[in-house]
């Protein structure tokens, strides 16, 4: 009897139970189902929300969470880097990691003075590693035929807006102009000034080509989805999102949908607007924006046009006379044109609506494609950004 207990305690030792091997099985397997779940999560977390690279005035820094959430200088970025794939630049995420991280390690969380100066930092490290990058591209960026350089269409008015209408111009306002030729400036502008601007996104979760898009093609005006009550949006600073573009498909729409609407177009350089398509985003191997830009037959600029800059001059000519002869025939609309280039345009956007002329500056300047600006220019840059934010927080 001893004989059988003692091996029938045998046998559950070896066979009966849950042995040891057994226990740390388990404990294996649930961790590693856990960590599925996590991983699938994850996943599903950025397939959801489908945030990518995209293109635009965004020279400043890549967007990444902070302790406290999305800290104030950098929403700029992450209205203008992250974007739906379905309507955006289809990028892999790796691509604006790999790129950008080395940047971010320098960064302080805490800190929007440390983080300026960081900037400032790698603006500078950027500038000289890219130095004969940047002598071979001026040596290469092409010139604009003469063709098209004495056109009328590539010259900013400064007599649209009469002067009793200064500080009276009627919302909501509309900038029917290009990516890369003053959004942002137009943007940070208004936003200094109180009002309410968005640039690229109307909701926190649609970008503003989006929500204008399906509020038109569900009968309705094209802002109708993108006003959420009680919001109600003063500045539309950029509304194509690098694939649609609601200033040239929805022209009409805005126009018949907002009669006493101010519209804006933006004026710069061909050449340098040329050239900086050209280097946005600032990576070495590309894709850049003239590159994409050249894959989405968007109205007047079918797949396949966009290879030089006399090419992309004649879109930009061809929008610019339609917006004209839109604004003639409704005198009830008011067009504003703005040189960014002119030193004068801070001190007429001062007088035309009212807002502080120091409200008016460069921003999201990218050194690598801009160099002719000098690094105090980029560090005055920073620091304007630096005050609208905090305006903007406090």
């Amino acid at each position: 009897m001893i004989v059988t207990s003692t091996n029938n305690r045998q046998r559950r030792n070896d066979g009966g139970g849950f042995s040891t091997t057994a226990v740390l099985k388990l404990i294996l397997s649930a961790a590693a189902v856990g960590a599925f779940m996590n991983l699938w999560a994850f996943q599903s977390y950025y397939s959801e929300n489908d945030f990518h690279l995209t293109h635009h005035d965004v020279d400043d820094d890549v967007v990444r969470p902070s302790d406290n959430g999305w800290r104030a200088d950098e929403i700029q970025i992450r209205e203008e880097w992250e974007r739906p794939t379905d309507d955006g630049w289809e990028e892999d995420e790796s691509a604006v990691q790999e790129e950008w991280e080395p940047i971010l390690e320098n960064n302080s969380p805490s800190s929007v003075d440390d983080e300026a100066t960081d900037d400032v930092k790698t603006a500078a490290d950027d500038k000289a590693t890219e130095d004969d990058k940047a002598k071979t591209d001026d040596k290469d960026t092409e010139q604009l035929s003469p063709f098209y350089s004495s056109k009328s269409c590539f010259k900013a008015r400064s007599n649209t807006v009469p002067e009793h209408l200064y500080g009276k111009l009627q919302k909501p306002y509309f900038n029917l102009g290009f990516p890369k030729m003053g959004t942002s400036s137009l943007h940070k502008f208004f936003e200094c000034g109180g009002l309410d601007s968005v640039h690229y996104r109307c909701t926190r979760l649609d970008s503003c080509a989006r929500c204008m898009r399906e509020s038109v093609e569900d009968g309705g005006l094209p802002l109708d989805f993108c006003e959420l009550p009680p919001r109600k949006i003063d500045m539309y600073a950029q509304m194509d999102d690098g694939h649609y573009f609601p200033q040239i498909e929805l022209l009409d729409e805005l126009v018949d949908g907002y009669p006493k609407a101010t519209l804006f177009l933006t004026f710069r350089s061909m050449e340098k607007w040329y050239n900086s398509l050209r280097k946005w985003p600032p990576r070495r191997n590309g894709p850049h924006m003239n590159d994409k830009l050249k894959q989405h037959n968007i109205t007047g600029f079918p797949s396949g046009v966009g290879n030089n800059v006399d090419e992309f001059a004649d879109w930009y000519c061809n929008h610019v006379d339609r917006v004209r002869d839109i604004a003639a025939s409704n005198p009830s609309l008011t067009l504003v044109e703005v040189d960014i280039e002119d030193s004068t345009i801070a001190k007429r956007m001062s007088d035309m609506f009212d807002i502080d002329e120091s409200c008016w500056g460069h921003t999201n300047v990218n050194p690598i494609a801009n160099p002719d600006l000098d690094l105090s220019e980029v560090q005055v840059s920073q620091k304007y950004n630096q005050i609208v934010n905090k305006k903007a927080s406090d």
